[in-house]
């Protein structure tokens, strides 16, 4: 899941390219990709990092994500909307 995180991201122009992770713990090395690195520690303690994705705790976080979010309607709608907006938007492969 690293070496994808990275490859995401080398790929992909974050934050405007929006990725969207399929649990919270695969995301990890994209809070730590992301500016988040020296909070790690505080990852799902109060007043911590978030277990999952949280738009409110970063721009790179698309959507929050957790278990049985039906992730795959929520990126399509965000795909559909972004096209609809005219905003450019990139998918893989």
């Amino acid at each position: 899941m690293v070496e994808l995180t990275v490859a995401l991201h080398y790929v992909f122009d974050t934050p405007d390219d929006r990725l969207v992770w399929d649990v919270g713990h695969q995301a990890y090395p994209h809070k730590i990709l992301t500016g988040r690195r020296g909070r790690m520690g505080t990852l799902r303690q109060k007043g911590g990092l978030s277990g999952f994705l949280k738009r409110s705790e970063s721009i790179y976080d698309g959507l929050r994500c957790g278990p049985f979010e039906h992730l795959d309607q929520r990126a399509l709608g965000m795909a559909i909307a972004a096209e609809r907006l005219g905003q450019r938007a990139r998918s893989w492969p």
